[in-house]
């Protein structure tokens, strides 16, 4: 009897963990779809399972403009998705037509803003900290003069490029026509305006070299 016993526990005992195994499985099929469906819709370019999304990042895609995402990408819109602290959701926006934001993968950011007037692009294996930024253009003229005609100005804007293996520390802030060369890192906190090469720190506000790798 208490053989019985065992061999019934046994088997109930298998069948929770078979299912347990396949709910697990069924929820990663359904998040996969669920991110791939609410990306698409926004107007990404993209394929399905490429995209992880951990809380819903903020998408504004401008008519005629074009916003890729490759492979191996995760996206961190939630507080609660890294210890280092986030104050809002990724936000991606394009903001004329015919600007663009090319992302590969691998890549993650953790409430980053992202906003292209002209272009950026993101190279493979690349990752921002939390609360960085990236703008292609002032949003604003700089020109006293010209805010008594128009705050905004659009025109001035400058492609940005990240090269391959980069690292961005959290809430540094990355300005129009600035590039950072391929296994670079840009510190925390820092403000860049200029061309950072290949293997190289910069750091501080305005960036400044810190050393070679």
């Amino acid at each position: 009897m208490e053989l019985l016993v065992n061999i019934v526990v046994f088997f109930l005992k298998l069948f929770e963990t078979i299912i347990l195994k396949f709910n697990k499985i069924y929820y990663i099929l359904l998040k996969k779809l669920f991110d791939y469906i609410f990306l698409k819709f926004k107007g990404v370019d993209t394929k399905y399972g490429y995209v992880t999304l951990i809380g819903l990042p903020i998408i504004q895609k401008y008519p005629k403009s074009h916003i890729k995402i490759g492979a191996g990408v995760t996206l961190v819109s939630k507080s609660t998705g890294n210890v280092a602290g986030i104050n809002h959701p990724v936000i991606l926006s394009t903001l004329k037509e015919n600007s663009f934001i090319n992302i590969e993968g691998p890549f993650g950011a953790s409430g980053s803003a992202i906003v292209a007037a002209s272009g950026i692009t993101i190279q493979a294996n690349t990752g921002f900290g939390a609360n960085s930024k990236v703008y292609d253009t002032d949003f604003h003229n700089v020109n006293p003069s010209d805010r008594l005609i128009s705050w905004n100005n659009l025109d001035k804007s400058k492609e940005i490029i990240i090269g391959k293996n980069v690292w961005i520390g959290a809430n540094s802030i990355i300005l129009k026509g600035a590039s950072i060369g391929h296994n670079s890192v840009l510190g925390a906190g820092s403000v860049l305006t200029k061309v950072i090469p290949d293997n190289c720190l910069y750091a501080g506000n305005p960036a400044k070299k810190i050393k070679d790798f």
